[in-house]
């Protein structure tokens, strides 16, 4: 597995979908190489990461691969043949092909030994991985043992058939195929030791095969594997692949590059870095087993030099989301709120315009309010003393006659407030009778 930084290029974008081409696109788009110097960084379409490699000088001591050019595409193998489809740096796995262990039974021993292996070496860094991988055994009447090379049993699987049991099971629990753990010890090779189950008297042959397959595909393929294996069981042994997990890891007593430094191991690579972390994922008596990762916050390869490079997380919003100022950081980022008026004097300063306005506003629409119902009373009022004073009768009187029409005016309050002044009392024409007749008017004449 390799890790890809998700800023895009130019080179990323005008990749096809075609498996080399893709490969291309990935190591492109890598902040630092994962092969060392002038080694090769694939294999067809399989990434080959250091420590891992197939020229010398470009890998560890035990991960040495071959890169079969001859076929189209190439492919990378290891061992003794045994195709690798996958690297994982972060995990320490290979994902391999491996194949069936055909079983023959006849009824004059009721037993046979085999070997079940990848082609890996004793003495190398590569071993079964027991957390990923089951021993599958598929049959009818056999009694498979899955033995380790100290002749201990590291697992036992039995595969009954009362009649037929393709056609009514296949969940792969014991009727007709069996899956079970490995425990214990995780090795590049097992001795198999095959017997027969519930042997009946004409029984003349036993056939059967097993394999150690990962888990993960076993539960997806299991059931039609199990149809096809009934329907014709030596094809499906002769052309069937398995895919097996397999675990890696630095021998830290043989490893000259690895030392114990002061939280835990190290590699020379790294020294002082705080990208690199080294941990033990093996601790036995004669032998210890470490793998290395890029520190959180750092991806790449830890086993080269300036391998784990700082991921940038603000051009990653969708995994390291931030809703305010990002800031990228060695290791990490910081995210900073969005500047707005946080401060006390700020806050206040909008109350009070905010407030001052509303008030405004009001008072504006509270005099205007004030202002018609001043217009209505006074209007009312004058309505009032009008009919009071006979206003209307003096109306009829007038309309009633067309020569005092002609000859009588009506005016209004507005215009005798102009002609008196406000009805100043220096502009009344003189007393007595007179002054009473304009009074008289001016009552009269309030409309």
């Amino acid at each position: 597995m390799v890790l890809v930084s998700s800023a895009p290029s130019t080179k990323a974008k005008l990749c096809t979908s075609i498996a080399a081409l893709t490969l291309q696109c990935i190591v492109a788009t890598l902040a630092a190489p994962i092969a060392l110097p002038g080694c090769p960084e694939a294999c067809g379409s399989i990434a080959v990461p250091y420590p891992f490699g197939f020229r010398q000088g470009c890998f560890r001591t035990g991960f040495n691969l071959t890169c079969d050019e001859t076929r189209q595409p190439p492919k990378l193998l290891v061992g003794d043949g045994a195709e690798v489809v996958d690297i994982s740096l972060t995990d320490g796995t290979l994902r391999i092909h491996s194949k069936m262990v055909s079983i023959w039974l006849n009824t004059r021993s009721n037993q046979s030994d085999g070997l079940w292996s990848a082609g890996l070496t004793d003495e190398g860094p590569l071993i079964v991985s027991i957390d990923h991988n089951r021993f599958v055994a598929m049959g009818c009447n056999v009694l498979a043992s899955l033995i380790a090379s100290s002749g201990d049993y590291v697992s036992v699987c039995s595969v009954y058939c009362p009649d037929r049991p393709w056609v009514s099971d296949t969940s792969c629990s014991g009727v007709g195929c069996c899956q079970m753990p490995i425990a214990r010890l995780g090795l590049p090779s097992y001795d198999l030791q095959l017997g027969a189950l519930n042997w009946r008297t004409g029984d003349s042959l036993r056939y059967g095969a097993v394999f150690i397959a990962d888990q993960e595909w076993l539960a997806r393929k299991a059931p039609m594997l199990q149809l096809n294996y009934f329907d014709n069981p030596y094809k499906i042994v002769d052309s069937t692949l398995i895919p097996t997990l397999v675990e890696w890891s630095l021998h830290v007593g043989d490893d000259g590059k690895l030392y114990w430094g002061r939280d835990g191991f190290d590699l020379y690579e790294h020294r002082g870095s705080v990208s690199v972390n080294c941990f033990i994922v093996a601790d036995g008596l004669y032998i210890q087993k470490a793998r290395c990762n890029c520190s959180k916050g750092y991806e790449g390869n830890p086993y080269i030099a300036n391998g784990c490079q700082d991921i940038d997380e603000c051009q990653r919003p969708d995994i390291y989301p931030c809703h305010g100022t990002c800031i990228n950081v060695p290791g990490t980022y910081r995210c900073l709120a969005k500047k707005g008026i946080t401060s006390l004097p700020g806050l206040i300063t909008v109350i009070a315009i905010s407030a001052g306005s509303g008030i405004l506003f009001a008072l504006l629409g509270i005099a205007k309010i004030t202002n018609k119902l001043k217009q209505r009373r006074a209007k009312k009022l004058r309505q009032k003393f009008f009919k009071k004073n006979h206003g209307l009768l003096l109306q009829q009187l007038i309309s009633s006659n067309k020569e005092i029409a002609e000859r009588t005016r009506i005016f209004s309050l507005e215009e005798l407030e102009q002609a008196t002044n406000k009805f100043d009392q220096n502009r009344i024409l003189g007393g007595g009778a007179m002054a009473l007749s304009t009074k008289a008017s001016y009552l009269i004449n309030m409309w």
